[in-house]
């Protein structure tokens, strides 16, 4: 009676969990448990030169999915980076996954360095100024696939 009566609050519980939908969880890459929730991969790579053409280090680059969200959510899900010897930047996977916010991202470049490598103005990408390509495709349900933002920027030296 009591083995019957177990099976059953199972196949119960089991079956109505399935209406709810748990079953259809997802796991792609790092874990993503959410049911119908569209993600992609995102990389960021960038130059940051000067007007010489000469690559700019130490320059702090912040990726933000969404500029006009309210500042404390820019906060969880901005990323830093920044620019090496030669000024390139170059980050793999991005805290971002939503598939249409490389469409509305801003990338701020910022001196940060103290006049160690000179003094540059801040400089903000954003929509036609980024250039978004889709490198991998999706798997034609959830997941939209991988894409690669490319961030290349010209800094003016501060007078």
């Amino acid at each position: 009676m009591k083995s019957a009566l177990g099976k059953g609050w199972k196949w119960l519980l089991g079956s109505l969990l399935t209406l709810l939908g748990f079953s259809g969880c997802e796991r792609i890459g790092i874990i993503r448990c959410e049911y119908g929730v569209p993600s992609a991969d995102f990389k960021l790579v960038g130059d940051v030169k000067d007007a010489k053409g000469k690559g700019i280090e130490g320059i702090r680059v912040v990726f933000t999915p969404y500029p006009d969200a309210p500042e404390e959510q820019q906060k969880w899900e901005s990323d830093t980076l920044y620019s090496d010897a030669q000024g390139h930047f170059e980050k793999e996977r991005l805290k971002h996954d939503w598939p249409d916010g490389a469409q509305k991202a801003a990338v701020k470049l910022e001196d940060v360095d103290s006049d160690a490598h000179g003094s540059f103005k801040t400089k903000i990408l954003k929509g036609s100024e980024l250039t978004v390509e889709q490198t991998k495709k999706g798997d034609k349900h959830w997941y939209s696939g991988e894409y690669t933002i490319q961030a290349d920027a010209v800094l003016e030296e501060e007078e």
